[in-house]
């Protein structure tokens, strides 16, 4: 199969699928505070004003310090005239290596890109986007979110209407549909995997389905 054949069959399992991959959200808030000097703001060259900032579990280099990924690619082509890819960007961290809980589930997918966490503060938002939007997508996201991640604090809007995640749980969703999000709150984290697409990858996904 190609891989928007790939893709269609990961959509016919619905558009947020919940996987049976799950973190100790507490052990990981813990350990994050070893990191709290390394977060950095998110796409800082593009939105001037978002209290948003990113800690990266993979770099170019491996160095917690090399952030440009951090930035979006759109961003670098068009500003720097460097053409980034998520192969790119896909040596571990300190961090990763520290958060053995993530780190497991990363160790899953032996070709991944970009992979790191966001801390969304009270205002921080993402504005409406898509995610991938080719007819082949190379890669696709597993999202996980947790700290202060819940209703009353926080709103994703998935194509149009409120999704939320079960905290602590990886989930495959079709970020190719409109999604948006805003915090209400401050230390609302979210962990973003950057996968290969290819046949072993939906295997992968089937396999560790709460439908299973």
């Amino acid at each position: 199969m190609n891989n928007g054949q790939i893709y269609q069959a990961l959509c016919t399992l619905g558009d947020n699928v919940k996987l049976k991959l799950n973190i100790d959200t507490n052990s990981v808030l813990n350990k994050l505070q070893e990191f709290n000097d390394y977060w950095v703001p998110y796409n800082q060259k593009k939105d001037t004003v978002n209290n948003r900032y990113g800690l990266p579990l993979t770099s170019h280099t491996g160095a917690l310090d090399d952030t440009m990924h951090l930035n979006s690619f759109g961003y670098a082509k068009r500003n720097l005239d460097i053409e980034l890819t998520e192969n790119n960007f896909n040596k571990y961290t300190p961090a990763m290596e520290r958060l053995t809980e993530i780190k497991e589930i990363v160790d899953l997918f032996p070709e991944i890109g970009r992979v790191h966490i966001l801390r969304i503060g009270k205002g921080g938002f993402f504005p409406p986007h898509r995610d991938f939007p080719q007819l082949e997508p190379d890669y696709i996201r597993l999202s996980c979110v947790f700290g202060k991640a819940k209703q009353e604090n926080y709103c994703l809007l998935y194509d149009g209407k409120p999704f939320y995640h079960d905290p602590g749980y990886f989930y495959f969703n079709n970020y190719q549909k409109d999604h948006s999000l805003f915090s209400f709150s401050d230390h609302v984290y979210v962990i973003i995997l950057t996968v290969k697409l290819n046949e072993d990858t939906y295997h992968k996904i089937i396999k560790h389905s709460m439908s299973e």
